[in-house]
Parts: structure tokens; sequence; C-alpha cells
């Protein structure tokens, strides 16, 4: 008898959700999930591991919980992507109004029809500095390449700076004794294997350049159209996707078409 009263409850809390709006971000904890994740006021978990999600905010906690990873997707102002999610948010969510509901979902339902599936995915730190600069460094605790060809990962990375410096110290050490070359080239190579990710981090922020998002997505193209439509104006490093259009402003619109009449005159 306990057990059939059981499977009612079940199905109505089921219902209940699939009745309910998307959930909606309402604010931010300090030292929350969501915050290490770069979430921000009024973004809308739209779905979760690929499959629209409206229901209640105890039943996004639960299934957070129960899984080590969960794909959320994002919807923020006008565009939708992806974040890794590994445990609950820790802040509070509101529902959105039914109004929104009904546009959100179509758009939704086409944005994840072009998602076969999450396999290949990664992990990206995305970092903001002046001018609408952005560097976009992929998540990777371990390069092999950066261990074996120390020297060359930090050309690749341009960072021309501490290049310079160890091939100083490289020459000033390999000039006194050639076993502490010897010794400070194992000695980098062992910390590149595990450090090169905090070098990347650090370098970042010794160009002044803060932390603006983490997306998880297939390629650092994709972020950067991603980051393209949060900012009409963003650049970046490694530059994958065309430089923005400058809207011309109306001084100089005005300017122009005084020295094309001026021309023709």
């Amino acid at each position: 008898m306990e057990d059939n009263q059981q499977k009612p409850t079940e199905n109505s809390e089921k219902n209940s959700a699939a009745e309910v709006s998307f959930l909606k971000v309402d604010a931010l904890k300090r030292g929350s999930h969501a915050l290490s994740l770069f979430l921000k006021t009024n973004d809308i978990i739209v779905a979760v591991d690929k499959k629209p999600f409206r229901g209640t905010q105890k039943i996004l906690s639960e299934t957070l919980k129960d899984n080590v990873k969960t794909t959320l997707t994002i919807l923020r102002k006008d565009t939708l992507f992806n974040v890794l999610a590994r445990g609950p948010l820790g802040i509070k969510l509101l529902e959105t109004g039914s109004d929104e509901d009904a546009t959100i979902l179509e758009k939704v339902k086409v944005y994840l029809d072009n998602i076969k599936n999450f396999d290949n995915y990664k992990d990206y730190e995305i970092f903001k500095g002046k001018g609408n600069i952005y560097n976009i460094l992929e998540v990777n605790e371990g390069s092999l390449f950066a261990s074996l060809f120390p020297l060359v990962w930090f050309f690749h990375y341009k960072l021309y700076f501490p290049l310079f410096l160890i091939v100083i110290l490289f020459i000033l050490l390999g000039t006194i004794e050639w076993w502490l070359f010897l010794a400070s080239w194992v000695i980098l190579t062992i910390y590149m294997s595990k450090g090169s990710m905090s070098m990347l981090r650090g370098y970042c922020l010794f160009n002044e350049m803060r932390m603006f998002a983490k997306i998880y997505a297939e390629t650092p193209k994709n972020v950067q159209l991603i980051i393209r439509e949060l900012d009409k104006k963003a650049n970046f490093i490694f530059a994958q996707i065309p430089a923005p259009e400058i809207e011309e402003s109306k001084e100089d619109s005005n300017n122009n078409e005084k020295s094309l009449s001026a021309q023709t005159s």
C-alpha cells in the first residue's frame, strides 16, 4: 500500500515539474559554484545534458548532486552556450515568465539539435583585457608538449618576456657550469608538465586581464563565436574569426558625405 501511495506522488512531482518554467539566476553568492562558473544575474538554465530542462530548483540540485559532471546550457541575453558543472550551483534560482518560455523553448530545441554529443567538448577559460582583447585558454592541467619542448611552448603562446628571462638564465648557468644548465632544464621540464596552465593564467593576470567566463565548447573557434555574440567589439590574441566590423559614428559619416558632395560639385 505504501508503494502504491508513493508512485502517484512521484508522478505528480514530474508532472508539476513539466509545467513550471525555466530557471533564472537571481543573485550570486560569494564562494558558490555558480560564481566559479562565472554565471551572471538573469542567466537562464535552459537544458541539462542536452535535454531541455523545465523544473524546480530542487530537481536541478538533485540532478547536479547525483552526477560528477553535468553540462548546463545557458541563455545569456540572446546567446546560448554550455558550461560544465561539477555539483550544485549553491545559489537561488527564479522561474521565468510564461511569456518567455515559448520563444526560449523553440530556440533551445534548434540549438540542441545541432549538437550530436559532448564527447569532443573541452572546458575553456576566457580572460578579458583592455580594448576588448580576449585570451582563450583550454583547461589542461598536464601538458606533454610544454614538458618536452618548454621554449617552443613559450614562443607558441607568445610568452615572450618569460621566454627571454629563461634563455638569459640558461646562458648564465651554462657559462658557470654545464651541470647547472642541465639541472635547470630538468627542473623546468618537470614544472612545465604540471604548471603550464598556472603559467598561462598568471601571464594573463600579469597583462591585466581578468577572468570573463568559462565555456564548454568543441573548439576555440566556437568559443570565439560565442564571445563575439556577447561582445560585438571582441578581438582575440589567437584570432580564428574575422575582426569585428566597426560601425562609423554619425560625425564620421557626415564628414564622409560632405567630402563626397564637395568632390562631385
